[in-house]
């Protein structure tokens, strides 16, 4: 049974919207009528009326007409980005994270090349002891949250912090690797670095342009990430990143 408080003239503009992407963003009047199911007349008509207010915009190539996304939404969509609320965002993932897997969940950002840790969910194996709490703030180099964010920084910027650690050739050497696998894995490992008898595991959170904004990270003591569990926490805290940065635009 359809939801009759959905307006369906509305899904079906949003529809056509979604269609453009990095890879196509440019559509015949055609191409939306396959994509969509929509039939020809209708198509035409959300084109023309999207037009009419900026949502989309005509273009010609040769003499065949295109459809791209108009300067409207961008005027929108930068209103969005710059009222985004990163922490209130975040929360439903740091609660499925610390329900699923009943350790705690935490929310990094990066401010001057540092980690601060600005949100956290305790799962029931919450140890207050041997935690992170709201407020801390950690070097790059160590933890799971924070490793997960300077993996993911651009180049330039990751050597230029990495040049502030001091660290002897060694351990920069070490340290790039640990970066690289990273990268390769998709998510940080952390043991024995932020807390004593701790294990954490962090993934980052991509904004609209692909850029790290954050990271989210799972950590609790460290008998519970043994080899039996570890690909169950890899999983969900994976899964919660993707979503998280899906949510803030990253197109994957």
């Amino acid at each position: 049974m359809s939801d009759k408080s959905v307006i369906q003239s509305v899904q079906k503009a949003a529809i056509i919207l979604k269609l453009f992407n990095k890879k196509e963003p440019m559509l015949t009047l055609q191409e939306i009528h396959q994509k969509t199911g929509f039939t020809k007349t209708t198509a035409m008509r959300f084109c023309t009326t999207l037009t009419s207010i900026g949502f989309l915009e005509k273009v010609y190539i040769g003499q065949a007409p295109y459809y791209r996304l108009g300067i409207e939404l961008f005027t929108i969509g930068s209103t969005v980005i710059n009222t985004i609320d990163l922490p209130e965002r975040a929360r439903k993932y740091l609660q499925e994270i610390s329900n699923t897997l009943e350790d705690n969940s935490y929310l990094f950002i990066v401010r001057n090349n540092k980690a601060y840790c600005i949100d956290a969910v305790k799962g029931s194996y919450y140890i207050q002891d041997a935690t992170t709490n709201i407020g801390d703030v950690l070097p790059l180099n160590i933890g799971g949250g924070p490793l997960a964010i300077l993996a993911y920084i651009h180049m330039d910027d990751q050597n230029q912090i990495i040049d502030s650690f001091n660290l002897n050739d060694e351990e920069r050497k070490e340290l790039k690797e640990r970066l690289e696998n990273i990268r390769t894995a998709g998510y940080s490992f952390s043991s024995n670095e932020t807390n004593l008898n701790t294990s954490a595991i962090g993934v980052p959170i991509f904004n609209h342009e692909g850029k790290v904004v954050g990271s989210l990270s799972v950590g609790g003591i460290e008998i519970r990430f043994n080899k039996d569990r570890v690909p169950k926490i890899i999983e969900v805290i994976r899964e919660a990143g993707y979503k998280f940065s899906r949510e803030l635009g990253w197109q994957g």
